[in-house]
């Protein structure tokens, strides 16, 4: 039997890199850092997956079993996992692949030598520069032979996530920790030209060879999309992510912002994207997005509102491939101006950017945090929307109070 290791045993981890490496039958050993997490995948050997389908409007129910974790201190025993295994991913987040780099060396080292096949790492950070980041932390650690032969058998691969996993069905997390929900998309596109073994024989995954232009139609479309419905959808009040495709405000504003990266996309890479695409990717953004099954809240949606208004990320970095290929951004402006409303004080960097806000005020809040000189046109109009927003947050705020009170 072949194995899979997967590095992270999170939501991506356990919702969908378990799932299809489960489909085709490899044995999967999760690497982890939390030893609860850890004990409990060793004791049970299996977790259940919930799968919502948007297009079939159903769910159904999985059983993920033929499973081990290993704790990532576990050097000894990573490092022969890893000098054995098939293939590798992980889902750990970016400032984290620094930490397992050091283990990943060490089993390139131990396949070297054991004279093993080439070995892909596929990496599902919802960041570009992933693989490079951790090729570079793993490189430190290899002498310059070893570093020749990892050149020639070691991938390091770049993947395209696009499966929601949310926060919902709390109550059933609570009875089973490894419980996990997902929607049921099951695409998974990698960077082709960075692959070094046989490509996996999973359902839905395929390469690109232009890596940096599927990334940036996902990050520009879904990531720029859902952001626009968290945070629109917060100043209007709603809870769920769903419920604001009820509101012709949030929807005018959302469509508008998906026809500007859609058509800035198709100038940027002509050979590679066109309308008649985007066409289809914004129907699998609507009717996933709309899903009401997931019950995806605006509130997990909107976290971290500085790191997603700076400078190179979906809001900011939409806005500048607009202006960079002609087109202006006047919906995403308004994406920006009510992420800058964005208070929730259950997330701290929106107490953080509201406390900035209140001290120096909305002008340098968008210097500081994107980049945008105020008194540019652009940066007029996000003060003006802002202020717009925060009356309209306010005035939505006092309707559901009113409502609570009745």
């Amino acid at each position: 039997m072949k194995n899979a290791i997967q590095f992270g045993a999170g939501n991506i981890g356990r919702g969908f890199m378990g799932q299809l490496f489960w489909e085709i039958n490899y044995h999967i050993i999760f690497i982890e850092s939390n030893k609860n997490f850890v004990d409990l995948i060793n004791k049970e050997k299996q977790y259940p997956l919930k799968l919502l389908d948007a297009y079939k409007k159903n769910k159904s129910d999985l059983i993920i079993d033929n499973i081990e974790s290993i704790l990532i201190d576990d050097n000894k025993s990573v490092s022969s996992s890893i000098e054995n295994a098939d293939v590798i991913s992980t889902a750990v987040g970016v400032t984290h692949l620094e930490e397992i780099s050091s283990v990943i060396s060490n089993g390139i080292a131990k396949r070297k030598a054991s004279h093993h096949y080439p070995i892909d790492i596929y990496l599902c950070e919802n960041n570009f520069d992933a693989p490079r980041k951790l090729k570079n932390f793993v490189y430190k650690n290899l002498s310059p032979g070893l570093k020749k032969w990892t050149d020639k058998n070691v991938g390091f691969v770049g993947m395209i996530v696009a499966r929601m996993v949310p926060q919902s069905f709390k109550s059933l997390k609570e009875v089973d920790p490894l419980f996990v929900v997902a929607d049921a998309y099951h695409k998974l596109i990698y960077d082709g030209k960075a692959v070094r073994n046989n490509q996996l024989p999973i359902e839905g995954m395929y390469p690109v060879y232009n890596y940096l232009a599927e990334f940036d139609r996902k990050f520009f479309t879904y990531n720029l999309g859902h952001a626009a419905l968290g945070y629109l959808g917060y100043i209007k009040e709603y809870k769920y992510v769903h419920d604001s495709f009820k509101d012709n405000f949030i929807i005018k504003i959302f469509n508008g912002a998906l026809d500007e990266t859609s058509l800035a996309l198709s100038k940027k890479y002509p050979g590679d994207i066109n309308l008649e695409q985007q066409k289809k990717i914004r129907i699998d953004v609507l009717t996933r997005f709309g899903n009401p099954m997931l019950k995806d809240t605006v509130f997990r949606i909107g976290r971290d509102p500085i790191r997603k208004l700076s400078k190179f990320d979906r809001i900011i970095g939409s806005l500048n491939l607009c202006l960079d290929n002609g087109v202006f951004p006047e919906n995403i402006i308004k994406i920006c101006a009510s992420a800058y409303n964005f208070d929730y004080s259950g997330d701290t960097s929106a107490v953080k950017l509201k406390q900035l806000i209140d001290k120096e005020g909305i002008e340098k809040a968008i210097h500081k945090i994107s980049g945008i000189n105020p008194s540019t046109e652009i940066g007029q109009k996000i003060i003006e929307y802002f202020h717009k927003y925060k009356y309209i947050r306010k005035k939505s705020n006092n309707k559901s109070n009113i409502k609570k009170k009745q």
